[in-house]
């Protein structure tokens, strides 16, 4: 191929392919994707429809109506892409470590007490005040189109609501006083519970299928710049809720990384199956988008007039997310995402004991479970063993 040839739109997109399939089969086929999953995990970046894979892991299957075509992706897009991989990185560390020393210091160095907001505060009621409506429906500020069979009975508003709750409860552990003393009924200090309630109560709520129909929208850089938007604009926490609570678990460390590649924020990968790298349990897969703006609520919560200031009113409808229907270029993840997603795992698998509790110290809040399984000689698993270099179960 010329140079000149190289230089057209047509040539340089049949110029990356061809890198792209050299490296795929050298370096991701070969070495991190078991060969199970070869052809289940790969299939074309740039039109995938609902014929052409109608059953899903578990026995889900596409919803017939919608198709799943993908656009494609200009060659700027490509190498912008490849260029703000390193500094998204570095902004993602920095953001991050901001963000430690402030949990740091409402934990320890300036350590928040028991009982600061009441036990009818909205924060642990998910109430809006004056009223019974709880708030969390009023706050999806976007739902993708069902276009899996879900497994599971809920609707949307459930879902929201179930995550909700599960949020508010940890919120209610810090709200009564005399406090409850640090265990096995409250694991984590009153400041982390804080936190939650910044989350579920003042965070938009958005609802995907599953992690591949994630890719799809996170590699839209219009529904990128949009959540970029919504942090911006409303100064609120940003909350990603999957409808299929069967995953798989490799998938969402990978898709863990991918946000992490899209955006220069930390997340967390909740669910309720094994704790997925810094993951925490939870109802159904969700991904906390922590844009930082839960400093500001949670500070707030040291005077009387901050208390009230907390609770938010509800999201206008119609302000975000009106520009779709979104389609990314992709729907699986690249190399830098799962090379990310694999090295963070083997950083927790170092941590031995203390797995991916960074704010806690493990081995002093379950002394006796970790006794009794040394006694038995039952190996810990503080986190899940995913297998990155193997076959899948």
């Amino acid at each position: 191929m010329g140079f000149a040839a190289m230089l057209s739109a047509k040539g340089f997109a049949s110029f990356r392919s061809g890198i792209g399939r050299v490296w795929d089969r050298i370096f991701i086929r070969g070495c991190t994707m078991p060969v199970a999953e070869r052809p289940r995990r790969r299939h074309s970046s740039r039109r995938l429809c609902a014929a052409a894979a109608p059953t899903l892991p578990g026995g889900r299957t596409r919803l017939d109506a919608p198709d799943f075509a993908l656009r494609r992706e200009s060659w700027r897009a490509w190498i912008a892409y490849w260029i703000l991989v390193p500094w998204t990185w570095l902004k993602l560390t920095i953001h991050n470590s901001h963000g430690i020393f402030r949990v740091w210091d409402i934990i320890h160095f300036r350590p928040m007490a028991a009982g600061l907001i009441g036990r009818t505060h909205p924060w642990v009621t998910g109430k809006m005040p004056g009223g019974d409506e709880t708030i969390w429906p009023r706050n999806i500020v976007y739902r993708a189109a069902q276009r899996l069979r879900s497994d599971c009975a809920d609707g949307d508003e459930a879902i929201v609501a179930k995550i909700g709750r599960f949020l508010a409860a940890m919120v209610a552990r810090s709200a009564v006083v005399p406090e409850v003393p640090w265990g096995r009924a409250r694991r984590m200090p009153h400041g982390i519970n804080y936190i939650h309630g910044a989350i579920h109560y003042n965070a938009g709520f958005i609802l995907l299928d599953d992690f591949r129909d994630g890719v799809r929208h996170f590699s839209d850089p219009s529904f990128v710049a949009e959540v970029r938007r919504f942090a911006r604009e409303t100064r609120r926490e940003v909350v990603v809720i999957f409808r299929q609570r069967d995953y798989d678990l490799v998938e969402y460390a990978e898709f863990i990384a991918f946000i992490r590649t899209m955006l220069p924020w930390f997340c967390n990968s909740n669910g309720p199956k094994q704790r997925v790298l810094w993951g925490n349990p939870a109802p159904y897969p969700v991904v906390n988008i922590i844009t930082g703006n839960w400093i500001r609520d949670t500070y707030r919560l040291k005077t009387a007039a901050g208390r009230a200031a907390v609770v938010r009113e509800p999201i206008e409808p119609g302000q975000f997310f009106e520009g779709g229907p979104y389609r990314g270029v992709r729907d699986v993840v690249r190399w830098p995402e799962r090379t990310l997603a694999v090295l963070t795992y083997y950083r927790l698998r170092l941590r031995g004991v203390r797995g991916g509790l960074f704010f806690v110290n493990r081995r002093k809040l379950i002394p006796a479970t970790l006794r009794r399984q040394r006694e038995l000689g039952v190996a810990d698993e503080p986190i899940a063993r995913l297998p990155f270099f193997g076959t899948r179960s």
